[in-house]
């Protein structure tokens, strides 16, 4: 797509004016006003950037390790509309629910109708790597037999937990019926679960992937060549501009050719990060790094060791992550195998 210049935008203001017949005028004072307005926005923009990355940062740091694989939900129905959620915390963080709940229907994804001001919920939080439960009584709120009756073969309710108001996608779903069932059992069950789960993933070895880098001048950036996240469209829908190479912590990171270092920041989603303009338009970007050894404008050569590998930013697990910025445009840094 064509970035717009002066020229678009006078054509645009010709185009305005044949069809209106209002005329565009600016005197000095108008100018000033308006230079005086993009400043205002701009500072306004600028701050909510950055307190939006601040918040994204912050809310990474308390909740990434509260995931779906670490966080196991099964549900008692106790009558009368209550409900025992038993929680198991596989994770390293203690989990604090709010008392906020949605219900849902499952074949419908809507919310079931009824108030959720109304649901009784008492909780206290739960201890890295133990149990606890959860209590939901929906009988002020809801007409749960009602629910119950409406509830065809196949189909099922569940709750909507969250320990952030609904935000940074720390949500979480347990389905429930109406079946009145133990709360130990439904503890016992989970256990083993989580155990059979933990077991399975342990067992398998991390898929990796490998190639060559699309410059064959160029050295490997790391000791590890076990490619973690490829260029481009990911399984999961999101898109990726850079490679994810996995490794361990504190292993060198080269520059794959010689360079100037044009920037040593931190990223909120890439941790410490390194751009080195390699000249002709082409410059590439390391990222969550843990240790930085060069600073910039140096100037640096092929094979030198300027950072060390990390898991700084929004990093799942220590890694590099590389992109290949060529004009301005993210380009895939491989030639996949």
């Amino acid at each position: 797509m064509e970035k717009y210049t002066r020229k678009n935008l006078k054509n645009i203001r010709t185009i305005v004016q044949n069809k209106t017949g209002v005329v565009f005028t600016a005197n000095k004072t108008s100018m000033q006003k308006t230079a005086g307005c993009k400043i205002s926005r701009m500072a306004f923009l600028t701050a909510c950037l950055l307190c939006f990355i601040t918040l994204s940062a912050f809310a990474w740091v308390k909740l990434s390790d509260l995931n779906g694989d670490k966080i196991g939900f099964a549900c008692a129905y106790q009558g009368k509309g209550r409900f025992d959620i038993v929680i198991t915390n596989s994770s390293d963080r203690v989990l604090k629910l709010q008392d906020k709940v949605k219900v849902m229907q499952w074949s419908t994804g809507d919310e079931v109708e009824g108030d959720p001001e109304k649901i009784w919920i008492t909780h206290t939080p739960i201890a890295p790597h133990s149990q606890g439960i959860v209590s939901i009584d929906l009988s002020e709120g809801y007409d749960y037999r009602a629910m119950e009756n409406a509830l065809q073969e196949g189909d099922w309710y569940y709750f909507v937990l969250t320990n952030n108001n609904f935000a940074f996608g720390q949500d979480w779903m347990c389905s429930f019926d109406f079946k009145l069932e133990k709360t130990e059992e439904v503890q016992n069950r989970l256990v083993q679960a989580m155990e059979e789960k933990s077991e399975e993933e342990q067992s398998q070895e991390p898929q990796y992937r490998t190639g060559d880098l699309i410059d064959s001048d160029w050295i490997w950036p790391t000791v590890s060549r076990n490619i973690s996240a490829v260029y481009g469209r990911q399984e999961n829908g999101a898109y990726s501009d850079h490679i994810n190479i996995a490794g361990a912590a504190g292993d060198n990171i080269y520059s794959v050719a010689d360079g100037t270092v044009r920037e040593v920041a931190f990223d909120a989603a890439y941790g410490n990060v390194i751009v080195v303009d390699l000249g002709e338009g082409v410059s590439v970007k390391y990222g969550h790094l843990k240790d930085i050894k060069v600073s910039e404008s140096d100037e640096i050569h092929q094979g030198q060791v300027i950072a060390a590998l990390g898991q700084t930013g929004m990093a799942a697990g220590p890694n590099l992550s590389f992109s290949v910025i060529v004009d301005g445009e993210a380009v895939d840094p491989l030639t996949i195998k």
